[in-house]
């Protein structure tokens, strides 16, 4: 089914004041000459709001609003357990990972891997995490806006993806990471109200909570599913889901490079935590909306032959065009630019960093400042480029980007766990690691295409053990290739030679203090506000069981 979506002019004129008010703002925060460390860190000196703020907004994109929704009308608000772990994940974060990042001062996460490991280990990380940037959220990113918007605009998808991505690349490019951070703080206002305004329109017309619940089935209001659940088992997602977020929140360049921009240890905490009290309302804000179009519009939940929901995929689009009054309808579209926006801008500057310190600066050791900005200004360019050209294949092989989306969770658990062993057990090594990467590549598609022929068959794969029930979910499948990784990472590490004791030090707990803070006043203690989200996320969770 296709969703179509008239905007008058009034809605019109509010979507093309955001973008002008956006570009224009970001080109007016960038009038000063930079440093390299001004143009990438924004000099060291966010403060925790913006921080938050911007993590926030470097986390959500316009197809995880669409894709939430199309969960929650799917199956539920089970799917909102990835938005409550981030809660949990951010504690190896605050607690563990930033003190390493603060205290060694680097610019990129590859950076800590080489002055725990080696400079080999420095550049297979980083360009993993570029050609992953570009292929995944990028482009995925691109294509889903291409998707919405050119329905709403009758525009081709190719005109708006080249469009949305050069407007997006002037400004980063232009002002580098202090101009995506404070328009970044501008597009999670503007998000979240977005957000608030569909939530509590389809709420109105639903019937409120009460009228929802007596429309739905109750077990779509279950946070907790059983352990053989295909999608969500309650293991996985407490388990393996606090891996792979461990991974995302502490060591994906393009969250924490916010991080560290920081003034201090503890701004850069309170922001993480910050963030994590956003993440709280994200069930409520983006895939109860998937749940108010499957009471208000039973077609959407209708079972093709192979039991998915084929329509599910127009609960957000179904919601804009029918019940958003003009005016209003402008606003929600200028959310969903807004987190488009600034998930992509995250991503450029990120990866333009990665590009210019891991890359460029190894073979150039002595650029100066004005040089480096140049590089990661012209990075900026470049990523836009592969990016926007490769983001038309996301919809020719859409069967390859969902096992591309399932690769990437194989891949993070492997990497959480390397960081993990190597700070806590220093007889880890570089040759373990690079040890470990290559078992990745090698298990990871196989498990992969195991999953989707047990899926296919109904029973049967290549790996007989995996057709146990608890092992039939994806989450189970990709923490068991995790476990073999991590045999492989201790037996290499113990087969070669130890670290030598200069790369310990500042990388492992034994040599750093990483549970002293900062004194400050009670009210920004951030293991006071640390508690107070993790209560709140187990209380909701609990009352959601």
């Amino acid at each position: 089914m296709e969703v179509t979506i008239t905007l008058q002019l009034i809605d019109k004129l509010m979507i093309g004041a955001y973008a002008v008010i956006i570009v224009a703002i970001g080109f007016w925060l960038s009038r000063k000459p930079q440093t390299s460390e001004g143009y990438f860190l924004a000099g060291r000196q966010l403060s925790w709001p913006f921080i938050g703020a911007s993590l926030f907004a470097a986390n959500i994109s316009a197809e995880h609003i669409v894709g939430l929704a199309e969960g929650g009308c799917k199956g539920g608000m089970a799917v909102g357990g990835f938005e409550w772990m981030a809660v949990f994940c951010l504690a190896p974060l605050v607690f563990l990972f930033l003190p390493f990042y603060v205290q060694n001062k680097i610019y990129t996460v590859p950076e800590f891997l080489e002055k725990r490991f080696s400079p080999g280990v420095r550049l297979a990380f980083s360009g993993f995490m570029m050609i992953l940037s570009i292929l995944t959220k990028i482009s995925i990113s691109l294509w889903a806006a291409s998707v919405v918007f050119s329905k709403i605009f009758g525009m081709s998808t190719l005109s708006i993806i080249w469009i949305v991505g050069l407007l997006t690349v002037l400004y980063t490019m232009k002002g580098g990471l202090r101009v995506v951070v404070y328009t970044d703080a501008i597009q999670t206002v503007i998000l979240l109200a977005a957000a608030c305004v569909i939530t509590f329109v389809g709420l109105h017309h639903v019937g409120g909570w009460s009228g929802l619940q007596a429309k739905l089935d109750p077990a779509m209001f279950k946070m907790v599913l059983p352990a053989d659940d295909p999608n969500y088992p309650w293991p996985g997602m407490f388990i393996c889901v606090f891996i792979l977020g461990s991974f995302y929140w502490s060591m994906d360049q393009v969250l924490v490079q916010r991080v560290f921009a920081a003034k201090n240890l503890n701004e850069g905490r309170l922001g993480a935590i910050f963030c994590g009290g956003l993440k709280i309302l994200t069930p409520f804000l983006l895939v109860l909306p998937g749940l108010i179009a499957a009471a208000l519009f039973p077609q959407l939940r209708a079972k093709a032959a192979d039991g998915t929901f084929p329509n599910a995929a127009q609960a957000y689009p179904m919601l804009l065009s029918e019940l958003m009054p003009t005016g209003l309808l402008g606003v929600t579209i200028a959310g969903l630019a807004a987190a488009l926006m600034g998930h992509i801008s995250a991503t450029y500057n990120s990866v333009a960093t990665l590009f210019t310190k891991d890359i460029y600066m190894r073979f150039n050791p002595r650029a100066d400042d004005k040089r480096q900005v140049l590089v990661g200004r012209l990075a900026c360019f470049v990523i836009f480029i592969l990016g926007a050209a490769w983001a038309p294949m996301v919809g020719k092989f859409g069967g390859i980007f969902d096992y591309l989306q399932k690769m990437q969770s194989n891949l993070m658990m492997p990497f959480a766990g390397i960081f993990f062993l190597g700070v806590f057990w220093k007889r880890i090594n570089a040759k373990g690691v690079l040890a470990c990467l290559l078992a990745v590549l090698v298990l990871s598609p196989i498990f992969i295409y195991n999953a989707e022929a047990l899926a296919k068959t109904g029973g049967t794969g290549f790996i007989p053990f995996m057709e146990h029930p608890l092992l039939r979910p994806w989450l189970h499948s990709a923490f068991v290739v995790f476990a073999l990784c991590m045999v492989v990472l201790i037996v290499v590490s113990f087969l070669t030679k130890a670290p030598d004791a200069a790369r310990l030090e500042g990388t492992t707990v034994k040599s750093l203090a990483f549970f002293g803070h900062d004194k400050v006043p009670l009210l920004k203690d951030y293991r006071l506000w640390f508690a107070a989200i993790v209560v709140i996320t187990a209380t909701l969770w609990w009352w959601m069981a």
